[in-house]
């Protein structure tokens, strides 16, 4: 009997040792993952391919929400492009991506056929195809129809100038509307925004002003106005029945322009947060607000009675700039930082980062998505970064398995090995013998 209660003794104590054993070891792998998936974003800049490797490492020995996130961060940092080193402050994408539009901090803005840039396997990549002059001022706002065939560009001196693109290469100039002049000069042009198909187009300066551009020739100024003081940010539905106006840091407001004919309406007024940029989706469904700190979703189903379905936090101290994909299910916000981030808002009580895109040391000013969110634009001093996303959604689901499908050779040496695990076996993660640890068959299943 005592024998048989001795041996249960240690049958328990046994279990218990191998218990706290395999805790101790959980706890080192996680805590090695992390380490390396630190050091895989110190090296992001200097060393992108170490960067890649140790990220991957980090995943494979311990996946969690920390290392999926930092080894998505530098896959999605190897599909950017510098488009251009000009520093721009606006930019704007056609609704598949390959037309854009930038500049700003000047009297020009740029136009680019995107194509070369999104084919790898294109080395040369194209440079601007256009440029649109005939500014006096610097152009603080610029929009894009969706096919990319009309573009609106406003500038300091309150002018806006409506083009034809139908030839990107060979821009026409089609018709100059000037904002009403006060006493001395007119009111800077704030925001621009055009609906879908391009035929009517939002003005934002002292006030928010409806314009037909059927003829563009001759934009005809429709009845419907909205009064607004300092404009920061304005949307359009894309049937432009739906005006979405962010007055800084004061109000917004949906503005109801469905009747052409008669003045414009608020539809409530809504009872929006406040916010400095703000964006909506293609069918005025979907609204996301960015102040400091904080963003926020607000489902439109029903415009009279808004409905905020989520307060989400981010990195920004400010947000400089929102843009949404057409179905408004991801978001892309910017503000003072060197990155942008983007939000899965798929479940709307719930929504998701995604990823950072990193592409400047300095802030970013403006951002763009193309309507399936598959191509992303972000305008600052530095210039203007351009990312292919059109894979985003399966990389967040696993980066693992992306960053394996496209590189299944990535190892690391013994050297490397102690330089960033420090104590770490090598053992417990491939063989002694081994020369290079191969990253992507990790085995942790006796570690």
């Amino acid at each position: 009997m005592l024998a048989a209660s001795l041996a249960v003794c240690l049958v328990v104590a046994g279990l218990a040792w191998k218990r706290e054993n395999d805790r101790a070891s959980a706890q080192e792998r996680v805590a090695l993952a992390h380490r390396l998936a630190l050091h895989a974003v110190d090296l992001r800049d200097a060393a992108p391919g170490t960067a890649r490797t140790l990220g991957l490492a980090a995943v494979k020995i311990h996946s969690d929400g920390q290392t999926r996130a930092g080894l998505t961060d530098t896959l999605l940092g190897e599909r950017g492009d510098d488009l251009t080193l000009t520093p721009s402050s606006e930019v704007a994408l056609s609704g598949d991506g390959r037309i854009a539009l930038t500049g700003g901090d000047d009297d020009e803005v740029s136009v680019w056929d995107l194509t070369t840039w999104l084919d790898s396997e294109i080395t040369e990549k194209s440079d601007r195809i256009a440029a649109l002059r005939g500014h006096k001022e610097n152009v603080g706002a610029v929009a894009l129809s969706f096919d990319g065939r009309t573009a609106l560009t406003g500038d300091d001196d309150g002018t806006t100038i409506v083009w034809d693109l139908a030839d990107p290469a060979k821009p026409i100039r089609m018709a100059a509307v000037v904002n009403e002049r006060g006493a001395e000069y007119a009111e800077s042009v704030r925001a621009v925004a055009l609906s879908r198909d391009g035929r009517t187009a939002v003005i934002a300066g002292s006030d928010v002003t409806m314009w037909d551009l059927t003829d563009r020739s001759r934009p005809a100024r429709l009845p419907a106005a909205a009064h607004a003081s300092s404009v920061h940010d304005l949307g359009l539905s894309a049937d432009g029945e739906i005006a979405l106006v962010v007055e800084n840091r004061t109000a917004t407001t949906l503005w109801n322009l469905a009747v052409p004919s008669r003045p414009a309406s608020p539809t409530g007024p809504v009872p929006l947060a406040r916010s400095v940029a703000a964006a909506m989706s293609a069918d005025g469904r979907f609204v996301v607000l960015g102040n400091a700190y904080q963003a926020e979703a607000w489902n439109l189903g029903d415009r009279s009675r808004p409905v905020r379905t989520a307060v989400f936090d981010l990195p920004l101290t400010d947000v400089y700039d929102v843009a949404l994909t057409s179905d408004g299910m991801t978001a892309l916000l910017a503000g003072p930082n060197d990155s942008a981030f983007l939000w899965d808002l798929s479940d709307q009580a719930g929504p998701a980062r995604m990823a950072a895109l990193k592409g400047y040391t300095r802030e970013i000013n403006s951002v763009a998505l193309s309507a399936d969110g598959g191509i992303a634009l972000a305008a600052g001093p530095g210039g203007v970064s351009l990312w292919n996303l059109h894979d985003l959604r399966d990389v967040v689901a696993d980066p693992g398995k992306a960053a394996c499908d496209g590189y299944t050779n990535a190892k690391i040496d013994r050297v490397d090995w102690a330089r960033y695990t420090g104590s770490a076996d090598w053992s417990d993660y491939g063989q002694e013998d081994w020369d290079t640890l191969l990253v992507c068959f990790i085995d942790t299943s006796s570690a």
